[in-house]
């Protein structure tokens, strides 16, 4: 096993799309697939349901996601430790969530490249606590995390002035036929803030269980498969909406949050030039 093989597998898991994986991995299928199958011969666990349409995590790759996500922000964490970003390359290290990845960080980055030529990224990936520490410490640069105003941020964010750079809400996502039949609700682990959204603005569903996760990308696999409800970013379905894959019930309101930028008291000069105003040095396109 190694740590790309790592890599892969998540962004399998994110993506449910070998090719679309493959693409972002800057490899072919069969390569993405021949890493992915020797990941599962090292553990002597299958993680991926190849047979059903669109794949899926099987019960120990779903499992497995957030044991690979804490592998890889240890040694990002070790890294970032030992042997720091130097601001003469023009280096910034950024936490964020896992569904930061997908949604707003893409756009902020292209943003702020264009900002400040010559910028390149090393992401970590985090819970929100685990951000919040990291920032207060200055062991990363920049934190891109979720705020909602009904749900108390960590307390090492609350000396730091945040940059709202956007913003998202949650959906609650069905199958296409629901209607209102009662139906498993899969939802965000109550220990991450997306969950804590949750539990604090909660509505009343037709359920026949409630089920947790730590990535909103397994409630969207579980949600497509046609046998569960999910709440999730709207971000990360509005593609599986407009295809007409899922369906999403009326907009109760309450579940808006702001997607904010914190930089940390010794981040680089790049970062520091990055988030200095708050709300006012942010293009209109990124808020």
């Amino acid at each position: 096993m190694n740590i790309e093989q790592l890599r892969d597998f998540l962004r399998v898991a994110e993506s449910l799309n070998l090719t679309l994986a493959a693409e972002q991995r800057n490899t072919s299928q069969s390569n993405l697939s021949k890493r992915l199958r020797a990941l599962e011969d090292y553990l002597g666990r299958i993680l991926v349901d190849r047979s059903s349409r669109p794949i899926c995590l099987t019960p120990a790759g779903e499992d497995f996601v957030p044991k690979a996500r804490q592998i890889l922000s240890d040694i990002d964490g070790f890294k970032g430790t030992s042997a720091p970003w130097s601001p003469t390359e023009g280096g910034v290290s950024i936490v964020m969530l896992h569904s930061a990845t997908v949604t707003v960080f893409p756009q902020f980055k292209e943003w702020l490249s264009r900002k400040l030529p010559g910028l390149h990224f090393s992401p970590r990936i985090a819970n929100h606590d685990l951000a919040a520490r990291m920032l207060a410490r200055s062991e990363i640069d920049l934190a891109v995390v979720t705020r909602h105003p009904r749900v108390p941020i960590d307390d090492d964010f609350a000396v730091f002035r945040p940059a709202d750079i956007g913003a998202d809400r949650l959906v609650i996502v069905e199958p296409l036929e629901a209607g209102d039949a009662a139906l498993p609700l899969h939802v965000s682990h109550p220990l991450t803030y997306i969950g804590r959204i949750w539990q604090t603005c909660r509505l009343d569903l037709p359920v026949t269980e409630e089920v947790y996760h730590g990535m909103a990308a397994d409630i969207r696999a579980h949600c497509l498969v046609g046998v569960a409800r999910g709440v999730v970013p709207e971000s990360l379905v509005e593609a599986d909406v407009a295809a007409g894959r899922l369906v999403t019930r009326p907009d109760p309101g309450g579940l808006d949050y702001a997607i904010s930028l914190f930089c940390a008291p010794r981040a680089c000069r790049k970062a520091n030039g990055s988030g200095h105003s708050p709300r006012t040095d942010c293009p209109d396109e990124m808020t």
